[in-house]
């Protein structure tokens, strides 16, 4: 069984790309807005196993309209048990640096731009 993704990004343009990229290697989930990651993250925890979403790694925007990427991050590490312990990168167009990622709870930050590290970060995270 594939390692489940969840990918988050307003872009919808990114959100194929990149799912793309990962198809080949993961079970990819994406998500079009910080709200809609929560919703799918809120629903890994109710009590009915068959609608249970565990993700392996998730892999985030920083700026999208409304929620956030740390939104979402601060989300998974402090309310949803499920994916409590499941990786965060934060992906964006701004520089950001170590500490503000480990802040919010992220594992790293790769520019959004550099869809090769994405993959490959994903990769060494996930298929070890």
């Amino acid at each position: 069984m594939k390692k489940k993704i969840l990918l988050i990004d307003d872009s919808t343009f990114f959100l194929k790309i990149l799912s793309d990229l990962l198809a080949a290697d993961f079970a990819v989930v994406t998500a079009d807005s910080g709200e809609k990651a929560i919703d799918l993250l809120r629903a890994s925890d109710r009590t009915n196993p068959g609608s249970a979403e565990t993700f392996d790694l998730i892999i985030t925007d920083l700026m999208m309209p409304g929620l956030s990427g740390y939104d979402v991050a601060q989300f998974v590490k402090r309310e949803n048990r499920r994916n409590k312990f499941t990786p965060v990168i934060m992906v964006s167009a701004v520089e950001l640096t170590k500490e503000e990622i480990r802040s919010h709870g992220c594992a790293t930050y790769i520019p959004k731009a550099n869809l090769k590290k994405i993959v490959s970060m994903a990769q060494i995270l996930l298929l070890r």
